[in-house]
């Protein structure tokens, strides 16, 4: 019986490596993992496309992304805990029963309930979602701990915290939206004089012992205007319109990345966003996930797969 990986960070830059794993290597795709959780409020789709928050009656659906590497495909289990009045029990939370609410699926929607939210620490209410994923196995709960467990032979589990943000004044600062990857362009031999080359299923490099370029450069394409202003209080207790900066995660099955996240910087807030991928010696796939995010509840994911030959 496996049991669940418990990751506590709330969903930033920390959260998609994993709390427990060394963020050094956050881009080796060794096993079973959640990457993170897109948020849309499918109330405003046709209006404003692309919100994170909603207002309490309002539908919101939940996108989770994962990534299994095992050769043989395997079935997964997700079920999803709601907790609008989220109460702080030392490093962990708890939910009462009476608030909670539970879906089943790697894509779920949700009606925000009108309640006595909890807050985040910027003082904005908020429903803490926890999913819980099972891979290759079935899940189930201890009868002794009452703790959610993965049984099966082999079987890998996962848990992830992911924060929704209820919209309680219209009022407020404008609302959040993803980002957008567009594209994840490749730069053969790390020459970035050439021309790039987008990403596709049939994108082909050389084993590094075959005697060709070993690295190469990825740079992901972000949408424009994706890096949205909004109002963040400074050190004069002000708030001043402030561009996001985003942050980005690389992970590969095959090969290594030189460091696993780049973030926008004062020098560079538009980017661009590079990353030296090294070719792994033997042949076969990589399968590769880039994500982005923001610091409000904006994420956006893409899968990308070079070939080695």
């Amino acid at each position: 019986m496996a049991r669940f990986k418990a990751h506590h960070c709330a969903l930033g830059l920390l959260a998609l490596a994993g709390c427990t794993e060394d963020l050094e290597q956050a881009w080796k795709i060794r096993r079973f993992r959640l990457f993170g959780a897109s948020v849309e409020n499918l109330t405003r789709r046709s209006t404003d496309p692309g919100a994170t928050e909603a207002a309490p009656g309002e539908t919101v659906r939940l996108q989770l992304y994962a990534l299994d590497p095992s050769p043989a495909p395997r079935a997964r289990q997700v079920v999803w805990v709601f907790c609008p009045q989220t109460r702080r029990q030392g490093s962990t939370f708890g939910c009462p029963p009476s608030a909670g609410g539970f879906a089943m699926g790697d894509t779920v929607d949700y009606v925000i309930p009108r309640a006595d939210y909890g807050v985040d620490g910027f003082n904005r209410a908020r429903i803490q979602a926890v999913a819980l994923a099972c891979s290759g196995g079935v899940l189930g709960l201890d009868a002794t701990t009452r703790l959610p467990t993965c049984a099966g032979d082999g079987a890998e589990s996962w848990t992830m915290l992911r924060s929704v943000l209820v919209r309680l004044d219209e009022a407020g600062p404008g609302m959040n939206h993803n980002p957008r990857i567009t594209g994840v362009a490749l730069y053969r031999g790390g020459d970035l004089q050439r021309a790039p080359e987008a990403v596709g299923e049939g994108t082909r490099v050389p084993r590094c012992a075959a005697g060709g370029a070993c690295t190469h450069v990825l740079e992901l394409q972000v949408g424009p205007g994706d890096r949205e202003v909004f109002p963040q209080f400074g050190s004069d207790g002000m708030a001043h319109d402030t561009p996001e900066r985003l942050q980005f995660l690389f992970a590969t099955t095959q090969g290594s990345f030189d460091g696993s996240f780049r973030v926008d910087s004062a020098a560079r807030p538009e980017g661009p966003i590079r990353n030296t991928w090294t070719a792994p010696s033997e042949a076969g796939a990589a399968r590769m996930v880039f994500t982005a995010q923001d610091l409000r509840g904006g994420f956006a994911l893409v899968e990308r797969t070079i070939t080695v030959e």
